[in-house]
């Protein structure tokens, strides 16, 4: 515990302020991972344009003295005009997955990847008048995820129960998932300089969001039998499931900013996700052959399903949220940000809703009135709120260092669809917590400013639920296994490049 804090004015150098600015990063870095858990696919925070962002140009909600932004807090740009400003920013990333055991011992799900991701381009336009009036427009891009796993089994395991399978049977299973998911950002913004202190801003954003999501499997095993021992009859189960959709929707952010010496205020008020068009294709696949489900009697499974849906309406949802920060000014040229953002939860809602057309066969009205049960795609959210803290100091006169650190806890509440095969498939795959670090530096140049810095996450859980299990199929859980929760983790690197261009 602090119990006292005294100020000493040295006489700057370049050797004092990278003390201050090192001190003050491990800090930060206490201060975030003192407190709690540990994701992707399911949070609000994974990008660096963000409240949480400090490293990326404009990820900010109050006012770091940086001129001629395009802000995350619109209102900013009022206090910093510029007639125009462009601004270019690319992520050199890598990023792992790892689940052990995710579908039997030894049979980890890993997905790994590197990317170069162009990040954003925007610009901004002043009126000087009684008041100052600016404008700015980006388009930024969001690569939120882009996960993608396979594995097998073939073994002789004992699957099929000996009263009519005597023995091991041949068992192979096979498993892939994909689910690659993308948001880019069209918006304009207008910010008024009320007075010295205080200063407003309006964001309207145009979201485009795609996701190609894949989940299939097939389970076999060859039934033990005298007759024809080179053509044994088979038990197979096979899923196949298909979806992919894009939704443009419309977004606003009211937004203040509040400077009196030191202290600088920030609030941004974004109202929820307002649809305007979207389009959706399912395709899905499900046979059960001559599976047993209560072994000792003549009672045999045969199931088969096929489907492909096209033109679906799509219907995306983000909640209201409310985001608050504030910074100081210490030393010289340090700054110190404390940013906070609670988003509301949302209800369960299907994302694509198929119609009742034919899928399980025979074709009847009472199989076709599970189809939108089957093959509807749906989440619902968990109010969540995050924190960052960032500092930001002068280390000579053309270098500032940066260091931020946020939380990114998932939203994901998933309880309403997990083992249930009648409440449809789920969007999310990185269902756990992560954590965000951002260092780097900005180097002042003549017609601008070079960022560069490195990006870290971090992310794990030990509660995620296997998809299938090979260890352990049989006639009771249709080859699938007996599932369990085990140990998840997700890693992220990436060199973040960013130039402002001041004209």
């Amino acid at each position: 515990m602090i119990k006292d804090v005294r100020i000493v004015d040295f006489k700057s150098t370049p050797m004092l302020n990278f003390t201050r600015f090192f001190f003050c990063f491990i800090f930060c870095l206490n201060f975030m991972y003192s407190g709690g858990a540990f994701a992707q696919d399911a949070n609000y925070w994974h990008s660096g344009f963000g409240p949480g962002g400090l490293l990326t140009p404009g990820a900010t909600i109050v006012n770091d003295r940086d001129s001629g932004l395009y802000y995350y807090n619109p209102a900013l740009m009022a206090l910093h005009p510029k007639n125009s400003v462009n601004i270019s920013t690319s992520l050199y990333q890598l990023g792992l997955y790892n689940i052990k055991d995710g579908v039997g011992a030894g049979k980890n799900l890993k997905s790994s990847g590197a990317q170069i991701i162009p990040l954003m381009v925007s610009g901004n336009l002043f009126f000087k008048g009684k008041k100052t009036i600016a404008l700015g427009y980006s388009l930024v891009h969001d690569p939120v995820s882009n996960y993608q796993v396979t594995q097998r089994q073939d073994q002789k395991m004992n699957v099929l129960d000996d009263s009519y399978s005597p023995g091991n049977e041949d068992f192979i299973g096979q498993y892939a998932a994909h689910n690659k998911v993308s948001n880019t950002v069209a918006s304009g913004s207008l910010a008024v300089k009320l007075n010295e202190n205080w200063s407003i801003g309006l964001t309207a954003e145009a979201q485009l969001r795609s996701q190609d999501y894949l989940e299939q499997y097939s389970l076999r095993a060859l039934i033990n039998s005298n007759d024809s021992q080179n053509l044994l009859p088979m038990t197979n189960v096979e899923s196949s499931y298909q979806i992919s959709y894009w939704n443009i929707g419309l977004r606003f952010k009211f937004a203040t900013s509040y400077d009196n010496g030191p202290h600088h205020l920030g609030l941004i008020i974004t109202a929820p996700r307002v649809n305007i068009k979207g389009n959706a294709t399912i395709t899905n696949d499900l046979i059960i052959n001559d599976l047993h489900p209560v072994p000792g009697t003549p009672l045999i499974l045969n199931v088969l399903g096929n489907g492909r849906q096209t033109g679906l309406p799509v219907t995306y949802k983000d909640p209201f949220s409310v985001s608050l920060g504030y910074g100081l000014d210490f030393g010289d040229g340090g700054e110190i940000f404390l940013t906070g953002e609670y988003f509301s939860k949302v209800g369960l809602y299907n994302i694509v809703s198929p119609l009742n057309a034919s899928f399980v066969r025979p074709d009847n009205e009472s199989n076709r009135s599970m189809t939108n049960e089957l093959l509807q795609f749906n989440e619902q959210r968990k109010s969540v709120t995050n924190l960052s803290i960032g500092i930001k100091q002068v280390l000579s006169p053309k270098f500032i260092g940066y260091a931020s650190f946020r939380t990114d806890f998932n939203y994901d509440d998933n309880g309403v669809t997990v083992n249930s095969e009648f409440n449809g498939h789920h969007p999310n795959l990185a269902t756990w917590n992560t954590y965000h670090g951002q260092f780097g530096v900005n180097v002042k140049r003549r017609k601008g400013n070079l960022h560069a810095g490195l990006i870290l996450s971090y992310g794990a859980t030990n509660n995620f639920v296997q998809p299938l299990n090979f260890d352990t199929p049989n006639e009771d859980n249709q080859l699938q296994g007996n599932v369990h929760t085990t140990t998840a983790k997700y890693f992220s690197a990436g060199v973040l490049l960013g130039y402002i261009f001041n004209l």
